[in-house]
């Protein structure tokens, strides 16, 4: 075996680890929460089920039907596990480094919580209607599910050091109608930057609109599954579906991580974006999956991904520990330095 073949054996992907370094300095708003995410990934999850907690204990001393609160969240959380993986293929496709992901899913909470609100009660009727926007979604998951598995199977990868948006033509049309006023480069988690005394987007808000736009169509799919569930306790289940909801993107911090750590994991974030966009476009017409089948599909894949990366001896894990080491090092021997002087 050659040298290049070594190398290459060793280290499958060219992309580095994130390193969180788009953290010092962030520019943006949204950089607090995600040094907290980055430094606990748990965190934001660990919230959402004391709030979760909270909630139910509210619902439970009112008199209101707390099964019914919890079984709208159990569906939610069994339709919308699966939104991670699309997130996540948005969030690559628009080149959006790591450490600034978190702080975009929760900005979007407001939006995704009115959308829900409106599909619940003003639009209870007619909410069927838009369902049929799914299947251009469901085309779009397909598509990228493919182009995962494509770029995988072959071992491309994209050096991401620039974290420059210019290869995503969603951006490059975007710049073409608004000209200077759009960037291509991300600058930390801020959505728009005053350079000369001229304000100018990032893409952030162009990955913010294509998260929430996604968003919808799951929102949808999740509604109608859980009316057919129970459509008496409206309000009960309406707290229900947001408290999961918000719980699943605050999973995304695990799976990006993740992903990162076992590169065979992309196998599986190919094949469930595949399996979601089939299902997607099937839902339009009139075949559903049953609900649950896809979240176990996910977690299956995910174990295969996670044994085959140790098995194949493509894990990051221990270089993942190696550059924490060497930046706390490095950190230290700063602290040192300083107090030296």
């Amino acid at each position: 075996m050659s040298a290049d073949e070594e190398a290459g054996a060793k280290k499958p992907f060219g992309k580095k680890l994130s390193s969180g370094k788009l953290l010092v300095d962030d520019p943006g708003w949204l950089g607090p929460l995600n040094a907290l995410v980055w430094a606990s990934p748990n965190s934001m999850l660990y919230i959402m089920l004391v709030v979760g907690t909270i909630v139910w204990y509210i619902i439970k001393n009112s008199g209101r039907s707390t099964g019914s609160f919890l079984g709208a969240a159990l569906v939610e959380l069994l339709l919308s596990t699966d939104n991670i993986c699309l997130f996540h293929q948005i969030f690559e496709h628009f080149r959006v480094p790591r450490e600034v992901r978190p702080g975009l899913l929760f900005v979007g909470t407001p939006f995704m919580m009115l959308m829900r609100y409106l599909l619940f009660f003003a639009m209870k009727g007619i909410y069927e209607s838009i369902r049929p926007m799914m299947f251009a979604i469901g085309l779009f998951c397909a598509y990228q599910g493919g182009i995962v598995l494509w770029l995988t199977m072959t071992g491309q990868s994209e050096d991401e050091e620039d974290f420059d948006a210019e290869s995503s033509g969603v951006v490059m049309w975007f710049k073409k109608i608004m000209g200077d006023r759009l960037m291509t480069k991300y600058k930390g988690s801020a959505f728009w930057v005053v350079m000369d005394g001229v304000a100018k987007f990032t893409p952030m808000f162009l990955v913010l609109i294509a998260v929430e736009i996604t968003d919808v169509a799951f929102c949808v799919d999740g509604v109608s599954t859980i009316f057919m569930v129970d459509h008496e306790h409206i309000s009960t289940i309406f707290i229900g579906d947001i408290v999961a909801a918000v719980m699943v993107r605050a999973l995304y911090p695990q799976l990006a991580g993740t992903v990162e750590l076992f590169p065979d994991l992309n196998y599986a974030v190919a094949v469930v974006l595949l399996l979601v966009g089939g299902d997607m476009c099937a839902g339009v017409l009139g075949y559903d999956l049953p609900p649950g089948i896809l979240a176990l599909s996910m977690a299956v894949l995910f174990a295969l991904g996670m044994i085959s990366s140790v098995l194949r001896g493509v894990c990051r894990v221990a270089e993942a520990k190696k550059d924490e080491a060497t930046a706390n090092a490095e950190e230290h021997q700063q602290s040192y330095g300083a107090v030296g002087k």
